[in-house]
């Protein structure tokens, strides 16, 4: 008995953890002499797994946050400012790098959240899309360091293309698999996929970017900001058309 109601739980709860295998040898049989099986937690194990990465991830980027050395003992105020401004873009790499890791986190949550159907699928893109995210680190250091050279903007932009060509794969074998989840789409889910394609050709443009803008390159990144507004710019429309279509309405 306490195993069924474990066994339930496991099935309510997408977090918690599956029932043992040894568990499922013991278990006494019900009143009609069948053991029950064990409910598969496929799915919440990978949804753990992908925060678990995705927040160490994001703590491993403030590892280049670090307090200037080159600075006298007692500085003062100016030059403790001074020191400081020499760093300025490990820690714009750091904010942009957090904020595109928050992105990448949203839209597998998104994704993952209308899954009815565990798929192998689904288990290959997460894993592929954990791997960039869990060594951007590496090119968010290089961009923060050697953010005037082409070839840093041009790696940062290929990382991040590569990361969210996964999530635009994760996206299409989620409607391939689960017929389901398809059919429970809605109109911020496409705009989701259209902010997705949008960030992919930001990305794809940085790479040329880093080479024939020279020092500026890393501020094509601000377009970021921009692709990512699109939900916000449709909530905007939809509010204008029924503001306009309210006053339309005959007897107002």
């Amino acid at each position: 008995m306490v195993a069924g109601q474990r066994a339930s739980a496991g099935a309510a709860n997408p977090y918690s953890c599956p029932v043992a295998e040894e568990d499922d040898e013991n278990r006494q049989p019900d009143a009609a002499g069948t053991a029950k099986k064990p409910a598969d937690n496929s799915l919440g194990r990978l949804l753990t797994l992908s925060d678990g990465v995705f927040a160490i991830a994001m703590t491993l980027l403030a590892l280049d946050l670090r307090v200037p050395t080159n600075i006298p003992a007692h500085p003062t105020s100016q030059q403790l400012i001074h020191a400081l401004a020499q760093h300025t873009d490990s820690y714009w790499s750091f904010l942009l790098s957090f904020y595109v890791i928050s992105i990448y986190w949203g839209g597998h949550r998104r994704l993952m959240r209308s899954v009815g159907v565990f798929n192998a699928n689904l288990v290959r893109d997460t894993v592929f899309l954990l791997l960039i995210v869990a060594a951007l680190p590496f090119p968010t250091s290089v961009l923060g360091m050697y953010g005037s050279t082409g070839f840093a903007v041009a790696l940062y932009g290929a990382f991040n293309a590569l990361a969210t060509l996964a999530l635009i794969l994760l996206a299409y074998d989620v409607r391939r698999c689960d017929p389901a989840a398809r059919k429970a789409e809605t109109p911020a889910d496409e705009v989701a996929a259209w902010t997705r394609w949008a960030n992919l050709a930001v990305y794809l443009l940085c790479i040329p970017a880093g080479y024939l803008l020279g020092g500026n390159g890393p501020y094509v990144f601000l377009l970021l900001f921009l692709s990512n507004q699109l939900p916000l710019l449709r909530s905007m429309a939809h509010r204008c058309r029924s503001r306009r279509s309210s006053r339309l309405r005959p007897g107002r």
